[in-house]
């Protein structure tokens, strides 16, 4: 028999099938950001990594923002993600949600630079259906660093070193553990190297992810380090990494980039490294997901430039 979060998904694909432009249940999952303040400045981020903005500019959701969503959103969830344009554990709302989300059942992922370690709230998603994805970008200090300013490897190394330590008394068999890995020209040469760090502290998966010029970055560094139009470049290490994850029976996500010519390899086989055996042609999670921005502005993408 389906639950009611099947029978909602199954509506609202069939809706998306036949080209309806609105869905006719509600959403199942929410992306729902918590802050868009963040204590790292990467160069890869639009909003902490440029000059177009300032502190003043960033804030907290707050709690009556919150209050709303758990009471209009929340009941009909299945999943929620904290994500954004922020770090979701720097926002005093943050444990609410989790409170709320883990006390009704809910799978939660959490995104996360992995420099704030809450051993409280690590145990609980460890114990549950849950996925944690920790942003890395290097292997070592002096890339990791470069890329990931204002935050130190090492710090990110003894969370994962926490994980590690809390799930060997006991993890949920549907936990999982994810890195994500903006691809750029300083780290490309350690997308295998990411592989080896995955398999010592017993990652689950791997999304390496293309530096998007979002927003219309010109800047030097986007422009230097930004591989998406050039797949040629970084599918070779892409094949290793994902070769090395094979034997390490850590899975390495297929890539996506902005080039149809390289939708199939040189002897016309589907590139498994851009679509993994599946041609995705329409992005189906505005059927199925809605994004609640930090000042509770909602949007039916993730992608939080998109209008």
């Amino acid at each position: 028999m389906w639950d009611r979060f099947v029978i909602r998904r199954k509506m609202n694909s069939f809706a998306r099938r036949i080209g309806w432009t609105r869905a006719p249940a509600r959403p199942i999952i929410a992306w729902i950001t918590p802050t868009s303040r963040c204590n790292a400045r990467c160069r890869i981020c639009l909003y902490h990594g440029t000059d177009r903005f300032s502190d003043s500019d960033f804030e907290h959701m707050r709690p009556e923002v919150y209050d709303r969503v758990r009471r209009e959103l929340l009941p009909g969830l299945n999943e929620i993600y904290l994500s954004g344009g922020g770090e979701p554990l720097l926002s005093p709302v943050t444990e609410q949600i989790l409170d709320d989300a883990l006390g009704s059942g809910k799978k939660c992922l959490v995104v996360t630079n992995g420099t704030i370690i809450k051993r409280e709230y690590l145990e609980r998603l460890v114990r549950v259906p849950s996925t944690i994805r920790v942003s890395v970008d290097g292997t070592t200090p002096q890339v990791f660093e470069y890329i990931r300013a204002g935050i130190k490897f090492d710090r990110v190394m003894e969370f994962l070193d926490t994980l590690k330590e809390i799930r060997a008394r006991g993890a949920h068999p549907n936990f999982l553990l994810q890195i994500s890995w903006v691809v750029t020209r300083s780290n490309l040469e350690q997308m295998t190297d990411c592989v080896e760090l995955a398999g010592r502290y017993d990652v689950h998966q791997i999304c390496f992810g293309n530096f998007v010029l979002d927003g219309g970055r010109t800047d030097e560094f986007a422009l230097t380090e930004s591989l998406m139009t050039q797949p040629e470049v970084v599918l070779p290490h892409w094949q290793r990494a994902y070769e090395r994850g094979r034997e390490l029976n850590v899975h390495v996500w297929p890539m996506f980039f902005d080039s149809k010519e390289k939708e199939r390899d040189g002897g016309g086989q589907p590139n498994p490294a851009l679509y993994d055996g599946v041609r995705i042609r329409q992005c189906p999670l505005p059927w199925w997901a809605v994004y609640v921005e930090v000042d509770g502005a909602v949007k039916p993408c993730c992608i939080p430039w998109q209008p």
